[in-house]
């Protein structure tokens, strides 16, 4: 009878260790259950994409790429919408999403990189206006010191002739 226990018991035991716990999550993170809901309606949007709903649907879309899509969704939008664009023969309106959220850090390392450029293609040419009065102001001191030994040379050798 013991025995039959413990072996009954050992088979249980067994059995159970392969099972996987009822109690896991299904997703791991916070962020899927969050995007799931937001990004398959855009996707889907511009999937349907057509010629005679396309400034409709890129109106609809436009708040969600501004506000809360990360730059990759970003990314692929834009270049998903450029395509189908493309195929339909329809223009995407100039600045369309081009101020959105993710973007604005890049926008303003972009913005200040130009400024530096910028001022330095100033003090540059600046440089450069300096460096050419100076070299202009040299050949016209230059050729006035020219016209000058001429006029004594001439001078020299008339009075001799003269004597």
């Amino acid at each position: 009878m013991k025995f039959s226990a413990v072996l009954i018991a050992a088979s249980v035991a067994s059995a159970s260790a392969f099972v996987p716990a009822t109690n896991a999550p299904q997703s791991s993170t916070q962020l899927y259950v969050k995007t799931k809901g937001t990004i398959e309606p855009v996707k889907k949007a511009i999937k349907s994409l057509t010629a005679e709903n396309f400034s409709a649907t890129l109106s609809d879309i436009e708040p969600f790429l501004t506000k809360e899509a990360g730059v990759t969704i970003y990314t692929k939008s834009m270049r998903r919408i450029a395509a189908k664009a493309k195929g339909l023969g329809v223009a995407i309106p100039e600045g369309y999403a081009k101020d959105a959220k993710c973007t604005e850090k890049r926008r303003a390392k972009q913005d200040a990189y130009c400024q530096v450029k910028t001022e330095e293609a100033a003090a540059a040419a600046e440089e450069a206006a300096a460096v050419a009065a100076e070299e202009a102001a040299a050949a016209a001191a230059a050729a006035a010191a020219e016209a000058e030994a001429p006029a004594e040379e001439t001078a020299e050798e008339e009075t001799p002739a003269e004597e």
